[in-house]
């Protein structure tokens, strides 16, 4: 269970938990995380999941790079380095 799990197993990962939101260009910042996860655990990214990612209303490219997310996440994930990442991956 994650409540019972050290502090420091999840630092700087994602874990979805939307405790980002809002985001100032609306982005879904965890779907945009799942998405970018699902495709690094493979050798090349996954044609459904690059499809599914683009059918976001919003991608990673929109980040604004405000940083405002990043106070808000428990884990001190830097959500603003992993969108550059995320827009290079998928090329949007």
């Amino acid at each position: 269970m994650l409540a019972n799990a050290p502090a420091h197993a999840y630092r700087g990962q994602c874990t979805y938990c939307g405790h980002c939101k809002p985001c100032v260009a609306n982005l879904d910042i965890s779907m945009i995380n799942k998405f970018y996860d699902l495709a690094t655990m493979q050798p090349e990214v996954p044609a459904t999941v690059q499809s599914h990612y683009e059918l976001l209303e919003k991608t990673a490219s929109a980040c604004i790079d405000c940083h405002a997310c990043e106070s808000r996440c428990p884990f001190g994930v830097k959500i603003a380095e992993r969108m550059k990442k995320t827009a290079e991956l998928f090329g949007c």
